[in-house]
């Protein structure tokens, strides 16, 4: 309806909008060279194969901007439908739940607005919830299928975005889960392993992680820091989204061990922050990372950190050692809490953070286990929920807005 009613052939101010051009020459410059590859030599982070795919796709009709864009937000709502599989056959989810938690995804800032403008963040997503539900798949019921669909899609993620490469992490959990005879066993973990063989060898042709065989500017000053940003983003989504049942049934569900982890968690983030982990927030936000960054900057500051951090990321700690205690028996759930783990742990592979980078990720995991779990859902969660949308949609106002 925003696409009719607006026009694709007009600019959309989204976040971070002013990349679409930079990826829009990539396209159609791999549209130029057609049907001839190109690996590198291109002004991007990103992999090849979603220039390819865009390419492709918009080829037919001129590689126009139009068409890239019409591109971008078919593929976009294909992940949101991926979403609504995930959630109501590998989940067990109603599907009134199931249509919800995909509507909630599809409406969520970082990744609504940039369903109608040329950005690569959207068309990875498809092939990573692609991956995830062949898994979820596996687990299910454990077939060689599933797990060859995994391992194309897996691929195409890692193509696209090289980080996606935290996909794996989860495919052995699922694996783990696996009780068939030794030697399906062996073959699934063969098949597992030839989806990372096309990103390994792209870094070998690249010479390195990037397209130009450069390193980005100071990886290893930013590392925590990347991950406390991506705890934040867990803590803001997990308090909005858990169900009252389970939030009153966790103290009990909480023994000594696991409340000593909790806290540890906890105390570990936060002298993380009072050590200037996040000092490079002080004074403003440069990074854009978003309304979480925005609304920092007008908080009051404790030892020169916003209150949004102090607050939000030892609560993201808290949400993850509250999954993994609680929600690591059943198989399923097992596969979403430690992706979840590793999405949050990707974010040290890069030297830059913005929060469009694992946002999507991080409802789509937590989306799950709600849909996953036990708890009745009650009129406060109905009344949460809607929170989320609230703030989806204020978000993404604020940053249409600039």
């Amino acid at each position: 309806m925003i696409a009719a009613s607006a026009g694709l052939r007009h600019p959309f101010r989204v976040y971070q909008n002013f990349d679409e051009a930079v990826h829009f020459q990539i396209v159609s410059e791999v549209a130029r060279s057609w049907p001839h590859p190109v690996l590198s030599g291109y002004a991007s982070w990103a992999g090849p194969l979603v220039y390819w795919l865009l390419a492709a796709l918009a080829r037919p009709f001129g590689t126009s901007l139009v068409a890239c864009r019409l591109s971008v937000t078919l593929l976009s709502w294909l992940t949101c439908v991926t979403a609504y599989v995930i959630f109501r056959d590998r989940l067990g989810a109603r599907p009134w739940q199931s249509l919800v938690f995909a509507l909630l995804l599809a409406g969520s800032p970082f990744f609504f607005g940039q369903s109608f403008v040329v950005l690569t963040d959207n068309p990875t997503w498809l092939f990573v919830a692609l991956a995830l539900e062949r898994l979820l798949a596996y687990v299910q019921r454990p077939r060689g299928t599933a797990l060859v669909g995994f391992a194309l899609c897996a691929a195409a993620a890692t193509l696209m975005r090289q980080v996606a490469a935290w996909l794996f992490v989860p495919a052995l959990v699922a694996l783990s889960l696996d009780r068939s005879p030794a030697r399906l066993r062996a073959l699934g973990a063969a098949t597992v392993a030839a989806g990372v063989l096309p990103l390994a060898a792209l870094l070998v042709a690249w010479g390195g992680l990037l397209p130009s065989g450069g390193t980005a500017t100071g990886p290893g000053d930013f590392r925590l820091r990347n991950v406390l940003l991506a705890l934040a983003v867990v803590g803001l989504w997990g308090i909005l989204l858990a169900p009252a049942g389970d939030l009153k049934a966790l103290p009990g569900k909480l023994g000594t061990r696991a409340r000593a982890v909790l806290v540890a968690a906890v105390v570990g983030c936060l002298v993380a922050l009072a050590t200037g982990a996040l000092a490079s927030l002080r004074g403003g936000d440069p990074y854009g990372l978003g309304l979480l960054g925005r609304v920092g900057e007008a908080w009051w500051r404790v030892a020169g950190v916003s209150l949004v951090w102090w607050i939000l990321t030892p609560l993201g700690a808290a949400v993850l050692v509250a999954l993994v205690v609680t929600r690591f028996e059943d198989g399923r759930d097992r596969v979403l809490v430690v992706a979840l783990g590793a999405l949050v742990l990707s974010c040290a592979a890069s030297a830059t953070w913005y929060q469009r980078y694992i946002d999507f990720g991080v409802l789509l995991c937590l989306c799950g286990l709600v849909a996953r779990g036990p708890a009745r859902v009650r009129r406060i969660d109905a009344l949460r929920w809607a929170g989320v949308i609230a703030v989806s949609a204020l978000w993404s106002l604020a940053l249409t807005r600039g």
